[in-house]
């Protein structure tokens, strides 16, 4: 059928033009002008957001099914022949291949119409950005008349032939913190004379290691994670000021607030020893993904046969489409996408790559989720 070959070459022009959230105006124009030779009418929602609908033959459910479509910051390294064309940016978290497989999902929707109801195609903006695209499609009425919404993420750490799905937690609320720190500055031969700012921070970052491990119970997943430390301008002298930013991952309100609590704690207690002083900044992100049982297992059930349905355990990454799943019910899950020798360069690496084999298997997984 022409979609599975599409669905390739979808991937492959759209590897090619990745732009970052809230920016995607070539991704845009090129998701729209598919739209509109398929004889849809689609919407713009925001700068970059597009909803369309199709309908099907006969009654049926309205269900919504969500690509994201922003890339990242980041120098591409794969030499692949469809590399990056824009200088600094690259599609490394397969974001390309989740708008290639909705693109072909409609032309398999348009030419066949073997479907009751409506199924509305959306395309989201900024997955990798908070507060992300999926508030703004939101705000915007995308779900609106909606009954059922569903999503996947390609998943490298998988092999083709494979789905991780199941109901409850899938990914984790995902939050961020920023810890300034301010001392006395001074020249670098007279530490006794200043509040080293940079001695603090780093003190503070080891300190905050012992959140997870004395301060969370055991069996409760978690993670802190201190991604930067800036402070200082030359070698000579003590920094006055340091900044210490992170990520936070979580799966429960409570050990949301308790980790929180602790990082605010432990940043001022370890500056005043310094006789120094800290602020904190604390921004909650995404929050969980959590699918509904009876669309995740009626799911699941639809899927038997054409993959190995695996229960995963849950994923520390943050998703925005949590927010459509506290809206309506649906699901969410993980594609494998591994390579066939099984050395998969990470998300978010300039090296990543996806196995195409997924892809128009991941048209079939969609497809299967429409169905009564």
């Amino acid at each position: 059928m022409d979609w599975e070959q599409n669905v390739v070459q979808y991937r492959r022009d759209l590897h090619r033009i990745p732009e970052t959230g809230f920016q995607e105006h070539k991704t845009h124009a090129y998701l729209w002008a598919h739209l509109e030779k398929l004889g849809l009418k689609p919407q713009r929602i925001g700068e970059t957001g597009i909803i369309a609908d199709i309908p099907g033959e006969g009654p049926g459910k309205h269900i919504a099914i969500r690509a994201d479509i922003d890339g990242l910051p980041l120098p591409e390294e794969t030499g692949l022949p469809f590399s990056s064309e824009h200088a600094g940016v690259m599609h490394a978290c397969g974001h390309d291949g989740h708008m290639a497989i909705v693109l072909a999902l409609a032309d398999r929707l348009v030419a066949e119409k073997k479907f009751g109801g409506t199924v509305r195609i959306m395309f989201q903006a900024a997955e990798e950005r908070p507060p992300g695209g999926a508030l703004t499609l939101i705000d915007g009425g995308a779900l609106e008349g909606i009954d059922e919404v569903y999503g996947l993420h390609l998943w490298a750490e998988d092999p083709v032939g494979t789905v991780g799905l199941k109901a409850g937690p899938m990914m984790a609320n995902a939050d961020q913190f920023t810890i300034r720190i301010k001392g006395v500055g001074g020249h670098g031969s007279q530490p006794e004379s200043t509040k080293d700012a940079v001695l603090i921070a780093a003190q503070t970052v080891v300190n905050l290691q012992t959140i997870v491990s004395r301060r969370v119970r055991a069996f409760e997943p978690a993670v802190v994670t201190a991604g930067t430390i800036r402070g200082g301008h030359i070698f000579n002298i003590i920094a006055e000021t340091a900044e210490v930013t992170g990520t936070v991952r979580t799966f429960s309100p409570e050990t949301q607030a308790l980790i929180e609590t602790e990082i605010r704690r432990i940043a001022e207690r370890t500056a005043a020893l310094y006789d120094a002083s800290a602020e904190v900044e604390y921004e909650k992100g995404y929050p969980v993904v959590i699918n509904h049982e009876r669309e995740a297992g009626a799911w699941a059930e639809k899927l038997r046969g054409l993959v190995e349905v695996n229960t995963p355990e849950p994923s520390m990454g943050g998703e925005d489409f949590a927010y459509y799943l506290q809206h309506k019910p649906g699901a969410f899950l993980f594609l494998g996408c591994g390579q066939e020798d099984g050395g998969s360069p990470p998300h978010h690496s300039p090296h990543f790559l996806i196995n195409e084999r997924a892809l128009p298997l991941g048209v079939e997984v969609l497809y299967r989720a429409i169905q009564s």
